[in-house]
């Protein structure tokens, strides 16, 4: 077993890592009261961070779930937030390519470079991590989709171009549930922006579907499909929000080791007081322990092997590690740490709103259970 990286990645990682201290870093709270620039989005693209799961005839790098991996720990030690342009842009890719050849010849090119936001419609209001029970509909009129409901918690509901809205064409359960891409300037759609602690440049949110009309070929895959292909994009995805809390957590600690070697209390350096030191040794070696459990479900990925079980592990226990880290931080900063001048508070927040995206750690535990003792002795199928 190799636990390195090749030389390839090694460049990608000192790449983007200078790229987020000298690029993303400086601004990186100016984005809690103004818009994120279409400029850095169009950066990413350029970067090839938007197009990894692209192919290149669409203007895409082709790359690995590892490098994918590799990008969203490096720009969340810059910007915790930059990381969801990674998860959003690589799920679009991995569902429209079911998608029909005129679809992914119009939407593919523009995920890539940046020109184009796409968002993931599964969550309603009341149905979160019970997804087969949506109810947003999609019902034919003749050569047309006519789409109605509300999707809640929406990552870039604010911005986002278009909507891969997950919607029942047919009966109950999973079963029924198909996934229709909707552009977002069609007529009959509405949005709203939350308030929320952390994860301001996502702008969180809902979009209302009021009869809007899209053409019979925006449906992506077969009819009946879309609840196993958004189970499908949730594993990979797992693994990549685990490295991202963990890209926080890691650069916390960084700053934090580097402070308390100058800081200065009764005549010695934070450093050398083990209530100090200890407590960083601690997280630093559970979060190495989960950062390589994110890296090898993306491997598995890579090999096209199972990794349900894995991706449900690092999705409990990264974003849990990474928060306990930079709450540790905070506090070892201390009055600073705990003010808007110094990132703490901000990156505290943001990994937390990750706890609950995608899967709380509740439904993680089930997963993890349900794999183990089997459907039948589990409450949660």
């Amino acid at each position: 077993m190799d636990f390195g990286f090749d030389d390839e990645q090694e460049l990608l990682r000192d790449t983007l890592r200078d790229f987020a201290s000298n690029e993303l870093a400086p601004l990186a709270a100016t984005w809690r009261t103004e818009p994120f620039p279409h400029e850095l989005i169009s950066r990413l693209g350029d970067l090839g961070l938007l197009g990894m799961k692209i192919a290149e005839e669409y203007g895409g790098t082709d790359g690995s779930y590892v490098a994918l991996g590799i990008a969203a720990e490096e720009l969340s030690r810059g910007d915790f937030n930059v990381s969801y342009f990674l998860q959003l842009s690589t799920i679009a890719a991995m569902l429209l390519g079911d998608a029909d050849e005129s679809i992914k010849r119009r939407w593919f090119p523009a995920v890539a470079s940046g020109d184009a936001t796409v968002a993931f419609g599964l969550t309603e209001p009341g149905v979160g991590s019970d997804a087969a029970n949506l109810t947003s509909t999609a019902r034919r009129d003749g050569d047309e989709w006519v789409v109605s409901g509300e999707k809640a918690s929406i990552t870039f509901a604010g911005f986002a171009d278009a909507c891969i809205v997950f919607a029942r064409t047919g009966g109950p359960g999973a079963r029924g549930i198909s996934m229709i891409l909707v552009p977002l300037d069609a007529s009959g759609v509405s949005r709203q922006v939350y308030q929320s602690a952390g994860g301001h440049l996502s702008q969180r949110g809902s979009l209302f579907f009021d009869d809007v009309r899209v053409p019979l070929d925006h449906q992506v895959g077969a009819e009946g499909a879309g609840f196993i292909g958004a189970m499908e994009a949730f594993d990979f995805n797992r693994a990549v929000i685990a490295l991202a809390c963990i890209g926080s957590a890691l650069q916390s600690l960084d700053e934090t080791v580097a402070y308390t070697k100058q800081r200065m209390t009764f005549g010695q350096p934070l450093a050398k007081r083990e209530g100090v030191a200890f407590q960083i040794a601690e997280h630093l070696s559970l979060l190495h322990a989960s950062r390589l459990l994110s890296y090898e479900v993306l491997a598995l990925a890579d090999a096209g092997r199972p990794h349900t079980t894995e991706a449900a592990m690092c999705k409990w226990l990264g974003p849990k590690q990474s928060a306990e880290a930079i709450h540790a931080c905070l506090l070892l900063h201390g009055w600073p740490g705990y003010g808007t001048d110094l990132p703490f508070s901000q990156r505290l927040q943001d990994v937390i709103g990750l706890e609950i995206g995608d899967g709380t750690p509740e439904i993680m535990k089930a997963i993890i259970a349900r794999e183990t003792f089997g459907r039948e002795f589990t409450s949660y199928k």
